[in-house]
């Protein structure tokens, strides 16, 4: 999550839309007043090379400075412990839904601009069950697997019900009338960003979308070898409001 006094806008992460990368990109044109939350500790370091850092969601300096001094060392298991990326350790979190945002902050909606990214919800869960096989050692190296073993996790993932991690339609729902709303579209991101940034104002400086967390999308999985006709009917039962409210097709 980034909340942005200089530049007046929200930007609420959700699950697998490449939230990460966007945070990344975001956070260099942040100000010193502005909230960022803890990322992946392998991906603060990229937001670090870039000029861009966690800050202000502890409210506790040494608590940052701490968790800032174990990524610099590449220490990330003790980064993780530090439990900064929790969402009850501290007010601000990775995740969190605008309605939290609003009730600690109550912004002057009217002032902001809210973005948000948006995909496709199959997409989103083969993504999550792929992540998921080896995140324990994520070291910032894209995490790619075989077929076979994305069809066991997500297998899991039904039996669990963890699937439902990915569902993000809550996390940016308001009351509140804001100034704008910017959805960011994973399937053509990189266009949406740079009218984002025509949109706050930011500068361009011409450098690409980082690519955090990069699954096994590459490899031309097709949907309909991942899923089972029972787990696509789930999503489609489950995940209906992203599906009417963003346009993808059900399968």
């Amino acid at each position: 999550m980034i909340f942005s006094h200089k530049h007046k806008f929200i930007f609420i992460k959700g699950r697998k839309v490449a939230g990460t990368s966007i945070e990344i990109a975001l956070s260099p044109h942040c100000g010193p007043q502005d909230i960022l939350t803890p990322i992946s500790p392998a991906d603060e370091l990229a937001r670090l090379a870039l000029g861009g850092q966690p800050q202000n969601y502890s409210r506790a300096n040494r608590v940052e400075a701490e968790y800032l001094a174990l990524v610099q060392a590449q220490n990330f298991e003790a980064a993780i412990k530090t439990r900064v990326h929790s969402a009850t350790a501290y007010p601000f979190f990775n995740h969190m839904p605008l309605a939290t945002v609003e009730a600690l902050l109550d912004p002057p909606s009217q002032e902001y601009t809210l973005v948000y990214a948006v995909r496709n919800p199959y997409q989103k869960v083969a993504s999550l069950a792929n992540m998921y096989i080896s995140f324990r050692n994520y070291s910032g190296k894209p995490m790619e697997h075989p077929l076979a073993d994305i069809r066991k996790s997500i297998a899991r993932f039904f039996e669990t019900g963890q699937y439902i991690q990915a569902h993000n339609h809550a996390l940016y729902q308001s009351q509140r009338p804001y100034k704008a709303r910017i959805i960011l579209r994973q399937e053509h991101l990189l266009a949406d960003f740079q009218n984002l940034q025509r949109q706050l104002g930011l500068p361009d400086d011409g450098a690409h979308m980082p690519r955090a967390k990069q699954g096994s999308s590459g490899k031309g999985y097709r949907i309909e070898d991942m899923f089972t006709r029972a787990q696509l009917d789930t999503i489609n039962t489950d995940f209906a409001d992203e599906f009417h409210a963003h346009g993808y097709p059900m399968l």
